[in-house]
């Protein structure tokens, strides 16, 4: 197999707001740390590229990944955009405007720079490459779909009279599924030397300790400390996985304001910790620790000539709550299959951690699967998940700008979905013009079908 690897610098030059939370509407202040989109591009077995590429940021949408196939010259289907989900970058996904404004200058930028290093990578042959393939546990994340009784505190600050109820809080619950495995692709060129590693860990890049600073948060120190022990050429692709529900097991410490102590105080309000700077620092060492030994210690893995890239698209999994506003959003998954049971399978929207054992064998179980692939942004809950309520299953909607509601039997139309990227599924499978759907990519319709 043939590849080429490739780092771009996109950190913002001028301060602008960060992504990740609808009330943090300030630019930032200083930057920890470079955000990078990192790629990798393959030859098909078809002759025709394939690039793969991890982008520090907290979505990619349709307009963006519409930008960079256009300038790129290589078809949206062909590219597998997926963010990072750092809360420390700004603005990629102008479709969901409150969760952090988008700078058009930015968004340019940062798609002609992605689409420059696409050209250049897929302008002539690669050089061969073998592949390692590594999995490590480490559980030191936790899920964050917490089933307890609250009251909403906020309703006495407004006014209203509080509600108290059973629900689903987001807070953590060990008892809650949740995947610790730390799972790494390596690839290396015929004289030994590591190129690019591919690595998943399901766990948000939300509790950077500096609000205010750009960083790539623990992507970032793990993509450090793979350049220190594999060379600073080494190109790192982070891929959250299915981190909807999964959050960083964040140790107890004292609160440090009054209206933190009043938050743990208060009976019925179960929430999420922060990170102190020292606590953060230590998590982190951890979880760069597993990656680096994931990664040296990864067995090789037989590869063929050239990738094999399937694609599949859902039925309405979100509808619009009026029949005018036009069609729902669906579901967009990829798969990329190196060989030998090698491969990497992505999806739009945040995959919450309960889909793994629904799926199932449809997941490589020596490969990566995860979320937030470019396309439609939301949260993608379970059957179960919905009718227990919580934040993945409905309160994320204001945030995300959508009004509506999930279809019936989400976890059949899901499932039937990652089938059709399964090469050992003996069904038949859509046909090519819509699981494979090649997009004009400055489509008015094309941008009304999917529009949130």
């Amino acid at each position: 197999m043939h590849a080429r690897f490739m780092t771009v610098d996109i950190t913002p030059e001028v301060p602008l707001p960060l992504a990740g939370y609808a009330g943090r509407g300030q630019e930032f202040t200083r930057v920890d740390a470079p955000l990078e989109a990192n790629l990798a591009a393959f030859e098909g077995q078809d002759g025709a590229a394939v690039v793969l590429a991890s982008v520090d940021t907290l979505f990619l949408d349709d307009r963006l990944a519409d930008m960079i196939a256009r300038a790129s010259g290589v078809p949206r289907r062909n590219l597998l955009l997926v963010a990072s989900h750092t809360h420390n970058a700004p603005s990629l996904a102008p479709s969901v405007p409150r969760l952090g404004r988008f700078d058009d200058s930015y968004g340019a930028a940062v798609a002609g720079r992605i689409a420059g290093a696409i050209r250049r990578l897929t302008d002539g042959p690669g050089v061969p490459v073998s592949a390692r393939f590594g999995k490590r546990q480490i559980p030191i994340n936790v899920n964050r779909r917490r089933p307890a009784w609250t009251v909403d505190y906020g309703a006495v600050l407004r006014g209203r009279r509080p509600r108290c109820g059973r629900t689903v809080a987001m807070a953590s619950w060990r008892r809650g599924i949740v995947d610790p495995d730390l799972r790494c692709i390596v690839f290396a060129s015929g004289a030994g030397q590591v190129m690019a590693v591919l690595w998943s860990y399901c766990c948000h890049p939300a509790f950077y300790p500096s609000g205010l600073h750009v960083s790539p948060d623990f992507p970032g120190a793990v993509r450090e400390a793979l350049r220190d022990a594999f060379g600073r050429s080494c190109a790192v692709l982070y891929f959250p996985g299915f981190a909807g529900s999964a959050i960083p097991d964040i140790p107890f410490h004292m609160p440090r304001s009054a209206r933190e102590l009043l938050s743990r105080a208060l009976p019925f309000n179960p929430g999420l910790r922060s990170f102190t700077p020292a606590a953060y620092a230590a998590w982190t060492r951890e979880l760069v620790r597993a990656a680096v030994a994931c990664a040296e210690e990864a067995g090789e893995r037989a590869l063929a000539s050239g990738v094999v890239r399937r694609s599949a698209a859902s039925a309405e999994v979100f509808l619009p709550k009026a029949p005018a506003a036009g069609p729902g959003i669906r579901l967009e998954a990829a798969r990329i299959d190196f060989g030998d049971g090698l491969a990497v399978v992505a999806v739009n929207g945040e995959m919450i951690g309960e889909w793994a054992p629904l799926l199932g064998r449809l997941l490589p179980d020596t490969g990566l699967a995860t979320g937030y692939l470019a396309g439609p942004c939301l949260y993608v809950p379970t059957d179960d998940a919905v009718a227990a309520g919580g934040y993945e299953a409905d309160r994320f909607r204001g945030a995300f700008g959508l009004e509506g509601e999930f279809a019936g039997g989400l976890d059949d139309i899901v499932r039937r979905t990652f089938s059709e990227l399964d090469g050992r599924a003996g069904r038949e499978r859509r046909p090519a013009q819509e699981a494979d759907r090649s997009r004009e990519v400055d489509s008015h319709d094309h941008q009304q079908r999917h529009r949130a």
